[in-house]
């Protein structure tokens, strides 16, 4: 079973926002990915108030590998989204939405916490709007410290924990704590589980939207690659690494279909919330002639096309996963590894990179154990294939 191999490597238990490893890229581009998950975005139902949901965006427009909902989340558990938040310590207390202490602040804001840049009676550390950047520009650099500590030193626990939770470690506690791990104060270990909660239940994850059937289908042709993203996080990301080959011998529809596929790869917009209609596209529909993936899969369970728990999709076959939405999720295999490792089983899917590169509704290239992962998170993952069937119109 595909569950029993993942947790065999460890990963149903790591949190959905640092689950993923980089297909054909470097190091640096790993310690990126690390960040880069969809589900970052925020919800419109989070109960984050409109006002701070403006910071949370300043602070994402500084440092772009972090996820909204994790800001979001670190911002409530630092200050209730309380901008005049203080609190007392032994080094002189914090102030904030993030509450930094007076070191911190003028290292990253460049003056001390009572200066009045703007002239509004304000202390700027108490400004929602310079602070938010502020600390935006703060945890970016601490971000890259701790990046270069875990590859310094990859024999520390530490370095294999989820990158945002060594952030947290070391924004909370120090980034000396790193070398104690697991060793952490309690109310660090404590930092980390809810935060964690909260990114879960904020987060919006992809794959949940109604299927448009009545929509003009976009045309078959990608999109430009995408723009280099002003993050540390590598162009075309999901596209790297050497072409996909298709067997030699493969039935000539599938090898049509597997090209199609990846001939999507790297187009930059058009597929927000159509996971079902891209799949189908791969074999010559406009549409799949479903209302969701869900109901997809449901109806290939009824009508004996579907494969529950086998953890050997073939080649051009479709793959479905339950994301804890109704929609649910599925996408295409255009890489099936003879011994049906879901980590060497590739498919194309829409939006998984889009917060790591400013796509909206991109199309990437990633792995079977990457999306089982994702939607371990938030429902039950990977539920099985099917044949690909689907009931749309046929392109021409």
């Amino acid at each position: 079973m595909i569950k029993s191999t993942l947790a065999a490597l460890g990963a149903l238990c790591v949190p959905v926002l640092a689950v993923l490893t980089a297909l054909s890229v470097g190091t640096t581009a790993t310690a990126c990915l690390t960040t880069a998950a969809s589900g970052s975005y925020l919800t419109d139902t989070a109960p984050v108030p409109a006002h701070a949901r403006a910071w949370v965006a300043a602070t994402k427009a500084a440092c772009p590998d972090l996820p909204e909902a994790w800001i979001a989340a670190i911002m409530a558990q630092e200050s209730g989204f309380r901008p005049d938040a203080h609190a007392e310590d032994r080094n002189g207390g914090t102030w904030g939405l993030f509450q930094l202490n007076a070191s911190v602040w003028a290292g990253a804001y460049g003056h001390p916490w009572s200066a009045d840049l703007n002239r509004n009676g304000t202390w700027d550390v108490k400004d929602g709007d310079l602070h938010a950047t502020t600390a935006g520009t703060y945890l970016c650099d601490r971000l890259d410290g701790v990046r270069r500590i875990r590859q310094q030193h990859p024999d520390w626990a530490a370095a294999s924990i989820p990158e945002l939770d060594a952030l947290i470690i070391a924004h909370n506690a120090g980034e000396s704590r790193l070398r104690t791990y697991p060793t952490i104060p309690a109310i660090t270990a404590r930092f980390i589980v809810t935060v964690n909660e909260r990114t879960a239940q904020w987060a919006a994850p992809t794959g949940d939207q109604v299927e448009p059937q009545d929509l003009p289908a976009p045309t078959p042709t990608p999109s430009p690659p995408a723009p280099t993203p002003s993050s540390g996080c590598v162009p075309g990301l999901g596209t790297s690494g050497p072409g996909v080959p298709v067997p030699v011998g493969a039935p000539d529809e599938v090898t049509r279909a597997v090209q199609t596929a990846l001939s999507y790869v790297g187009a930059t917009s058009g597929w927000a919330g159509l996971c079902d209609r891209l799949a189908c596209r791969a074999w010559g529909y406009a549409t799949s002639g479903y209302p969701t993936a869900a109901t997809h899969w449901a109806t290939m369970r009824a009508d004996g096309h579907a494969h529950p728990a086998n953890p050997c999709p073939p080649l051009g076959s479709f793959v479905f996963f339950d994301t804890g939405r109704p929609a649910g999720h599925v996408s295409v295999v255009v890489h099936a590894d003879p011994g049906c490792d879901p980590a060497k089983t590739q498919v194309t899917t829409n939006e998984f990179y889009d917060h790591a590169t400013g796509n909206h509704g991109g199309v990437y290239l990633v792995t079977l154990a990457q999306l089982d992962t994702l939607y371990s998170r938030t429902g039950t993952g990977y539920l099985g294939w099917s044949t690909p069937v689907c009931a749309g119109q046929r392109l021409p």
